[in-house]
């Protein structure tokens, strides 16, 4: 982790991670200056996956905007170093996955919508307990299993809805899912890296490195895009499956968004 060299306007760090980024190098009033303004890559890219969705279904909406109090709650931690900001960020990533969880599953299979709503809301209460209740390591490992658990059912529903846009001929649609896994699995590789390589890579007496790389704030960046394919992968298979005549666009041959007609 980095060095902790300077204490700004927040004072001492007290979050569990302190992450690879210098503290307070470029201005007293943010701790990790290119950490937070990444951040904005998600406050961005949430709201547009809330205001592109043509689906009808106002779940989608709702996913967006969770990405979006990450987004705000990701600015206020690396700003501030705070443990009580860290949550800001982390429980809304669970927040979000829980969503996202909700609408594939309720999407591809005939089950009891209020039934898995209740189980699935109080399943979302346990860990958020359970992960604000410890600190330290053990609070990272329980983010960190919990999230990351999540994370894996959701590949599996994104890998699920792929094969039956490639059934419907879509497969251009179907495509977004190997585009938002390669995305995720870069940034997944610069995540790891910032976080057990700092040392070497920090820019510092022992970096093979003249420079931080700032990889922790591409994170933000690649995480945020290729988050947005697998979001607009499950727009075009909720529409497939409920009969809603869609075309998949891009902005600048980069950006997917769905259009209903």
């Amino acid at each position: 982790m980095a060095p902790i060299t300077l204490v700004g306007y927040w004072g001492a760090v007290t979050s569990s991670m302190d992450w690879c980024e210098e503290n307070y190098e470029w201005t007293p009033y943010i701790a990790e200056f290119f950490n937070s303004w990444s951040s904005l890559a998600m406050i961005v890219l949430g709201e547009c996956c809330a205001r592109m969705n043509p689906t009808g279904n106002q779940a989608f909406t709702l996913l967006g905007r969770s990405i979006t109090v990450v987004g705000i709650g990701s600015w206020l931690f690396h700003a501030t170093l705070k443990y009580s900001m860290q949550m800001t960020d982390e429980l809304p990533m669970l927040w979000s996955i829980s969503i996202a969880c909700y609408i594939a599953v309720t999407t591809q299979y005939d089950i009891n919508r209020a039934w898995f709503k209740r189980w699935l809301v109080l399943w979302t209460v346990f860990v958020t307990v359970l992960t604000a209740g410890f600190s330290g390591k053990v609070q990272f490992v329980l983010f960190q299993g919990s999230f990351n658990g999540l994370s894996l059912v959701m590949a599996y529903l994104c890998w699920r809805g792929k094969k039956e846009l490639e059934e419907a001929q879509m497969s251009h649609v179907a495509k977004l899912f190997w585009a938002g896994i390669k995305l995720y699995a870069s940034a997944a590789i610069v995540w790891l890296t910032d976080t057990n390589l700092c040392t070497y890579i920090n820019g510092q007496e022992e970096s093979v490195l003249p420079f931080n790389m700032q990889l922790h704030a591409w994170w933000h960046v690649l995480a945020s895009l290729g988050l947005v394919y697998l979001v607009v992968l499950l727009m075009g298979h909720y529409c497939l499956v409920k009969n809603v005549p869609f075309k998949l666009r891009y902005i600048m041959g980069v950006f997917p968004y769905i259009h209903s007609y």
